[in-house]
């Protein structure tokens, strides 16, 4: 027969049906059917103390120790102790599906899964009547239908504060947490209700566990208040001033005083049971009452009581285990049933039980512990895989059959035509329960790695190996092995690396990611762990045909001195470095290997990094000014922000790292290298850094990009930028008409000038603009410099532009500059660009300024009328009419001046601003901005002025001539005394101006 090829011989549906990753879960049938022998250790103690005699012990021979040893006095209890998952709860249900049921036992089982504190009384009380036993159920009425789990978490609250409010205080430590003033006004204050009410908080957990019971699937509800719970730390997420001031006083007392954190601790858990009791409708005192009754009612018959978990009976414990340990027997005399208890509990919590049960209790009987440590020397080999080898074959026989038929249990590998092939490759069981897909040393590698590491110690955890091995590990290779990628790439990975189990040496799994591709990498790299005992054999070709893989290299396994040069990492050996050095080395073979990279070690591997990305940029593309220390500080953070290294803790949901190192062995071998480096062995570190130079040569353009953003120096941002400078340009009237490439880019840094030869004809607002703009413009155009442009280090000034880049940005922003489109500068522009806002907006302000001076001239000086014939006029009426009298000879000096220089007034002054009034009354925006923003206009103001200051003097002397033309009589006299008198007066007002 061949070996068979993607091959499965069970189903899904199978396996989820029949596979029980709890205790409780499977039928009687099914559970006895994969029972697998637990190493159990039976334990004599005495006053709590280990007496020192322990002795192996078989399922059975507990089973039989616990129903036929003499009670004590009526009461018999079996506490069955271990670590989480260890199998305690196995034991218990073990017990109870070989207890035989007769009709003076009454068995009554509380099973670990879906039972809330209403079904655990209801079966505690299965079949009593009587008033004790319909009043509490009455009362447990009340946590059906009649109450919400919000209502249950609020009336928790509302009696822990009520319980620690009564509770006498019994050290001196607790007389500050008892009381009104204790610890009960967290309870009570609506800040810390909430923040004990928080998603996942104890609290909210054992609420929802009293009203509807544990899930399957859910993890286990913890027993006691931690310090954890404690509400020290809600001033990282509230405002703790908006709590009373009395719980403020509270808190910081606590918050600050770990010894009072303990105690507070002990005081919750000392009234927990109180607070559940009452919170679900009864009284202290219910539960015990009825369960004597019980045993009351039953006298002559036994009770036996299995607790699958202690945790199903939080919040009526100290009630129910009063009862249960409560002398039946007294002088001879048998006033309540015997109870035969046996209940599972971790170690830790057992120590925590009261002192008066547990004295009871390791008098009546001794415990016993499921000592599942794996002893790593190969002992536990056979038992493990067998136990495993169970389930597989009840996976391939299917729930159903399983069900309906008697012990033992039908091999399902007999019937199977691969039989031989199979079983010769894969290995079976003790049982002869074949172990495909796995085999006896993936079989012993994943049971280790569901393991659970305790002070050191690995332990067994039959339920997570239940769960991720055979339910989990056959769901997934079913469809897998169908589609030939069986194993998957990092199967159990984490979980080997968190155990510390061996792996691969890093250099074996580069040359494996050298020679396959990142998928098939991982598959090999999976087979070679699990299937090939951690490459100390090769995997059976046999194994790699019926997975559907090909063979695996010979080569990777041995050492050709090929890919293992003699100056690799790896030939570092411990007693060569120091033990630091040494460690970092080992701690990342096992951060390559799936565990997580230690915090300080990765902080020292990001810096180095780093550093070593900020010495590759060089700022020739794009030429700009180099940044400073401060700019590269704040753009490519420190830590995983811009170094991220997958498995090392990191918590960046919004961060978008530069550089990202994937775990992989050829990261790791570059690591390495680069801490020895750091140490000063650089002749060890092989080819790390040309490895490093070949990761961040790809991430230059990045990091280069991170720095541009953050100086806004991004070609969009210097596109915006340039684009209002170019707009600025215009309003200043720095640029031509039809600017050529070379005047764009001259025009964008040009610094406009506040000495503007026209600043006489221009309205003040426009000019107050105009200067506030320019001030601003200024800074904007070395900004823009900088991000164009070399210099002499971070601290020298701009030399040179980058011609080609800089001409693209201007072609680019020539294209909004003219248009309505509103810019979107970057900050370093803003200021800039507000201040030109406001400049456009005076441009109607100055034309208005200018329309009001052309029509003070053309007011006298008519458009036919040129203004040096006006001159020469006026200069024939100063010769003239002084020999008259007209022109007073004091004033003759200032009007001779003016007209002197007027003489030099040029007619094209006021034409040129009366052609740009025309054109702007119908011109586009950007082309009236312009016209407003170019020199107009010089003489303009002085050209009306003199016209005006000639107007008043000539008026005057004409006034004069008048009247000298008139009657002599004393009327023409008067008049000629006012004419003259007004003449003076203007023209000591324009010698005062003038002056």
């Amino acid at each position: 027969m061949a070996i068979q090829t993607k091959f499965a011989c069970w189903t899904p549906h199978a396996v989820t049906a029949t596979i029980p990753t709890e205790a409780a879960t499977p039928s009687d049938r099914v559970l006895l059917a994969t029972h697998s022998p637990l190493r159990i250790v039976r334990r004599r103690m005495a006053s709590g103390a280990d007496s020192g005699f322990d002795q192996s012990i078989t399922e059975q021979e507990v089973l039989d120790e616990f129903l036929e040893s003499p009670t004590a006095n009526g009461v018999l209890v079996a506490s069955v102790i271990g670590e989480s998952g260890t199998g305690k709860s196995h034991l218990v249900r073990w017990i109870g599906a070989n207890i035989a049921r007769t009709p003076t036992r009454h068995v009554i089982y509380l099973q670990k899964t879906e039972t809330s504190l209403k079904d655990v009384i209801e079966k505690l009380l299965v079949d009593q009547h009587g008033p004790e036993f319909d009043e509490l159920r009455n009362r447990l009425s009340y946590l059906g239908s009649g109450i919400s789990l919000s209502e249950m978490e609020q009336r928790l609250l509302g009696e822990l504060a009520e319980a620690l409010r009564t509770l006498e205080p019994d050290t001196p430590a607790s007389k500050v947490l008892v009381g009104d003033n204790g610890l009960r006004l967290f309870f009570l204050d609506p800040l810390f209700r909430d923040h004990l009410l928080r998603e996942g908080s104890f609290i909210k957990r054992r609420a929802r566990f009293s009203l509807f019971g544990r899930d399957q699937n859910e993890p286990e509800v913890p027993l006691q208040f931690t310090a954890a719970e404690l509400p020290v730390d809600i001033g990282d997420y509230q405002d703790i001033n908006r709590a009373a001031e009395a719980t403020q006083k509270v808190f910081r007392r606590v918050a600050s005083n770990p010894s009072l954190q303990s105690e507070a601790v002990r005081l919750l858990n000392k009234v927990l049971d109180t607070a559940v009791t009452k919170a679900a409708n009864l009284n202290v005192g219910d539960v015990s009452s009825a369960f004597k009754k019980l045993r009351e009612n039953l006298v002559g018959h036994e009770i036996i009581l299995l607790i699958e978990d202690i945790a199903l009976i939080q919040g009526v414990r100290r009630d129910l285990l009063d009862a249960i340990v409560e002398v039946g027997v007294i002088q001879g005399e048998e006033r309540l049933a015997s109870v035969r208890t046996m209940l599972a509990v971790t170690t830790g919590y057992y120590q925590a039980l009261p002192d008066t049960f547990r004295t009871r209790a390791e008098g009546s009987s001794p415990t016993y512990v499921v000592d599942m440590q794996l002893k790593g020397d190969g002992s536990d080999d056979q038992m493990l895989v067998d136990f495993v080898g169970r389930y597989l074959n009840a996976a391939r026989v299917g729930r159903e059959e399983l069900e309906g038929s008697s012990l033992p249990v039908r091999n399902a590998c007999l019937s199977c035509e691969y039989r031989a092939d199979c079983h010769a490759t894969f290995g079976v069981s003790g049982q002869e329960y074949g172990l495909y897909p796995y085999n006896r040393a993936a079989l012993n590698r994943a049971i280790n790695a569901c393991g659970d590491l305790v002070n050191h110690d690995l332990i067994f955890n039959p339920r997570r190996v239940l769960s991720r091995v055979v339910r989990d590990g056959l769901n997934d290779a079913h469809a897998r092995l169908l589609e030939g990628d069986y194993p998957p790439p990092a199967f159990l990975r984490e979980e080997s690396a968190k155990n510390g189990l061996p792996a691969l040496p890093i250099y074996i799994k580069e040359k494996i990611e050298k020679e396959y591709g990142s998928e098939q990498s991982g598959r090999v790299e999976t087979l070679l762990t699990f299937w090939g005992n951690v490459g100390r054999s090769a995997v059976d070709g046999n194994i790699l045909k019926a997975f559907g893989q090909p063979d695996i290299s010979g080569s990777i396994l041995v050492d050709t001195g090929e890919d293992e040069p003699s100056n690799e990492v790896e030939v570092v050996g411990p007693s060569d470095i120091p033990a630091s050095v040494q460690r970092n080395l080992d701690d990342i073979d096992s951060w390559v290997s799936g565990k997580p990279l230690v915090q300080s070690l990765a902080q020292d591997l990001r810096s180095i990094v780093r550093d070593a990305l900020l010495l590759r940029l060089e700022w020739f593309d794009p030429i700009i000014k180099e940044p400073d220390a401060q700019t590269i500080n704040a753009a490519i953070r420190k830590g995983a922000h811009s170094v991220s290294i997958e498995g090392a803790n990191e918590n960046l949901p919004k961060a978008s790292p530069i550089v990202r190192f994937s775990r992989d062995a050829r990261t790791g071998v570059m690591f390495r290298g680069l801490v020895l480096i750091k140490a000063g062995y650089w002749h060890r570190s092989g080819d790390a850094l040309s490895r490093l130079d070949a990761e961040l040569t790809r991430c230059v353009p990045e990091a280069k990009s991170r720095i541009l953003a953050y100086l806004e120096f991004d070609e969009p941002s210097l596109v915006q930028a340039s684009a209002s400078l170019i707009r600025g340009a215009v309003a200043c009237g720095l640029l031509p008409d039809k600017p050529s490439d070379l005047e764009l880019m001259n025009a964008s840094l040009a610094n406009a000038s506040v000495d503007r030869p026209d600043r006489s004809s221009r309205a003040d607002a426009w000019l107050r603009a105009y200067d506030a703009y320019v001030d601003e413009r200024r800074k904007a155009i070395d900004r823009l410099l900088r991000a164009v442009g070399p210099a002499q280090g971070s601290s020298g000034s701009v030399h040179a532009v980058d011609v080609d880049r800089f001409l693209r940005i201007v072609r680019k922003a020539c294209k909004i500059a003219f248009s309505d489109e509103t810019l979107s500068v970057p900050s370093w522009c803003s200021h800039a660009d507000r201040k030109l806002g406001n400049l456009i907006q005076f441009a109607g302000v100055q034309l208005d300024h200018w329309r009001a001076l052309v029509e003070r001239i053309r007011s006298q000086l008519p458009a036919q009328d040129s203004i040096r014939e006006s001159v020469n006029a006026l200069n024939d009426v100063v010769r003239i009419g002084k020999d008259l009298g007209y022109v007073r000879a004091q004033s003759i000096p200032l009007v001779v001046e003016k007209n002197e220089v007027a003489g030099n007034f040029e007619d094209k002054t006021i034409r040129e601003v009366e052609k740009i009034l025309e054109i702007s009354e119908n011109s586009e925006k950007w082309v009236r901005i312009g016209n407003v923003g170019k020199i107009w206009g010089v003489q303009l103001k002085d050209i009306a002025d003199y016209l005006d200051f000639s107007s008043q003097w000539v008026d005057a002397g004409l006034g004069y001539a008048e009247v000298e033309s008139a009657a002599d009589d004393s009327t023409v006299h008067d008049r000629l005394k006012d004419v003259i008198r007004v003449w003076e007066v203007l023209v000591k007002e324009a010698e005062a101006n003038e002056r």
